[in-house]
């Protein structure tokens, strides 16, 4: 639904849609996920030999850092190890270290919490890239005149919410097992469970209800993912406010919706619920759309992605606060001076 920074505005329809993570640059064009790190194994494809066998939760990009890996004692290195390196965290950072250490022979070991791919297969990149293709296409479906130039006649365009919504999780699933094949093909162990380093060299792991285990290493990586960043005064319920990893499934497609936030992750949600039908509304900080973008790149960004569509925004404030739809009532949006700090405007 929504996505990295979304608010709802103001209708009992509404939704609001927060940040969350996901490097994402293409808008509307074919999927090409060679800038996200996926190496080609993640396609399923191998060109590596075997040469030997063998959560901590970081965030990134305005997301909360949580690190669940800390050095828990400190104790005395071991005199022998289990493995030459245990990496912390299957994302395509952790899958591509693991590759390259095989590949110069080092026993290796990769210990996941939740599933191989991490955040850009699973809840970034992958899907979202997904959706930007679905956008595209879309857009050039009902462009009238983009349509006669080729000499098409095209009804109405339209789309099927589920369909789409499968189309992304289905290329995260497929990649995400390639991911998981390539490296049980050259003997990198994944062991399952929250990593957690708990002295030299040592690091435990399990899952909830079951005893931890103890691996060693001579070499410790930590390559963990992240999660939504969501600040203070906000109130997520999975429905009317959404992190981007509520608004990757899908689950509904709001007539209206709010994005807190106007970086390129917010972007990218502008981009997908345009062009499924949703107005959209930004709320930025900052004195302007897209600050941190070069100011070239955010004149083209401004006038190809939002003039043209169905997106207002109010710049230089803050979301103090904002509370779900409930009872029949919209989502609370309450704005202040991001310099002064006095109230400043309430949106529904």
């Amino acid at each position: 639904m929504h996505s990295i920074c979304f608010q709802a505005t103001g209708v009992p329809r509404s939704n609001y849609i927060f940040d969350s993570c996901s490097p994402a640059l293409a808008i509307s064009k074919p999927i090409n996920l060679r800038f996200c790190g996926l190496r080609k194994e993640a396609f399923g494809f191998s060109g590596l030999t075997h040469s030997s066998s063998g959560r901590v939760r970081f965030s990134s990009r305005g997301h909360s850092k949580k690190v669940s890996a800390s050095a828990e004692s400190n104790g005395s290195p071991p005199k022998s190890f289990d493995y030459d390196l245990i990496i912390i965290g299957a994302g395509v950072g952790g899958h591509g270290a693991a590759l390259h250490a095989v590949e110069k022979g080092l026993k290796t070991a990769i210990i996941e919490g939740d599933v191989v791919g991490g955040t850009c297969v699973n809840r970034g990149c992958v899907p979202s890239k997904a959706l930007l293709a679905v956008s595209g296409k879309m857009r050039e479906l009902q462009s009238e005149h983009h349509m006669k130039a080729l000499g098409l006649q095209v009804s109405a365009a339209g789309y099927d919410r589920q369909g789409v919504a499968d189309h992304a999780n289905n290329l995260a699933s497929k990649i995400r097992s390639n991911l998981t094949n390539s490296m049980k093909a050259l003997g990198v162990d994944i062991l399952t469970g929250v990593g957690t380093i708990v002295g030299p060299q040592k690091v435990k792991y399990g899952k909830v209800g079951f005893p931890d285990n103890i691996v060693t290493a001579k070499n410790i990586i930590i390559a963990t993912g992240s999660v939504p960043f969501v600040p203070k005064g906000i109130e997520v319920d999975g429905k009317t406010v959404i992190t981007s990893d509520h608004a990757l499934k899908l689950e509904s497609v709001p007539d209206w919706i709010a994005i807190v936030g106007s970086g390129y992750i917010g972007l990218e949600f502008s981009d997908v619920y345009t062009a499924l039908g949703s107005e959209v509304t930004f709320i930025e900080a900052l004195d302007q759309l897209m600050p941190g973008f070069d100011p070239e790149i955010g004149k083209l960004a401004q006038r190809v992605l939002i003039n043209p569509r169905k997106i207002d925004y109010h710049t230089g404030v803050f979301a103090t606060k904002i509370t779900p739809a409930k009872d029949g009532k919209p989502v609370i949006i309450e704005l202040i001076d991001a310099k002064t700090k006095e109230p400043k405007d309430t949106l529904e």
